[in-house]
């Protein structure tokens, strides 16, 4: 079964609809002007895509999906990438067993997580594709400042040009977070879809950037579980 996900971005087709849920559910039902969407939607604006604000991600996710999330996660754990990581799984206590779920229905291909560890052995910090699955898709409605950090420690985001990498930068986050009138500036999106990539890693990337777009519009990301 598939997830979806919708922008809450409260433009004009969504509140004609009754809200954010009700468009994204309605779309399959009814014909909806690309050109008149994308002119009111500031999600879609923003991204300079068709429909970019709304998304279906099917299941199963293929092994090269949780091997793609894993391989971006950042190389050092001390870093502030690392810190925002740490912090996301502490502060939401994603233990993974949301993906481990997942894997038992079959919703997962592969027959087992992909990991990475950081630091020393008796200091151990292991982080599994099932919890960046959890926190991607199992946690509920992602908020503006939830999706910069999800972006952050991804490393799908850059401010000012630059992905941030040292603590002292930490303020930068900060300051784009308070200036909303600043976002669509100093921020960009570093994942793009490519032609080869598969149907489900596709989806899962414009859902990412479908993330940022909410971050700069200052709307959550609804995320739908249709199992």
């Amino acid at each position: 079964m598939p997830f979806g996900f919708v922008v809450d971005d409260l433009s004009p087709d969504k509140a004609a609809a009754g809200g954010a849920g009700p468009f994204a559910l309605g779309l399959a039902e009814r014909e909806q002007d690309e050109a008149a969407h994308s002119l009111g939607c500031p999600t879609c604006r923003a991204l300079g895509e068709p429909f970019a604000c709304v998304g279906v991600i099917p299941t199963p996710l293929p092994a090269s999906v949780e091997r793609w999330l894993v391989d971006r996660l950042p190389d050092d754990i001390e870093s502030l990438p690392g810190f925002l990581l740490r912090k996301a799984i502490g502060d939401f206590d994603y233990t993974g067993d949301f993906g481990k779920q997942l894997r038992a229905e079959g919703l997962l291909e592969a027959p087992s997580p992909f990991t990475r560890h950081f630091g020393p052995f008796f200091r151990r910090f292991t982080v599994s594709s099932e919890q960046l699955i959890e926190e991607l898709l199992g946690a509920g409605d992602i908020n503006p400042a939830h999706a910069l950090a999800v972006l952050a420690h991804l490393g799908a985001v850059a401010v000012d040009g630059e992905v941030l990498l040292t603590l002292d930068e930490g303020a930068k986050y900060g300051e784009v977070i308070e200036h909303l009138d600043q976002r669509a500036a100093r921020t960009t999106c570093l994942v793009t879809t490519d032609p080869s990539d598969d149907d489900r890693l596709a989806a899962l990337k414009r859902f990412l950037r479908a993330l940022w777009a909410g971050f700069i519009v200052d709307a959550p990301v609804k995320v739908f579980d249709a199992r």
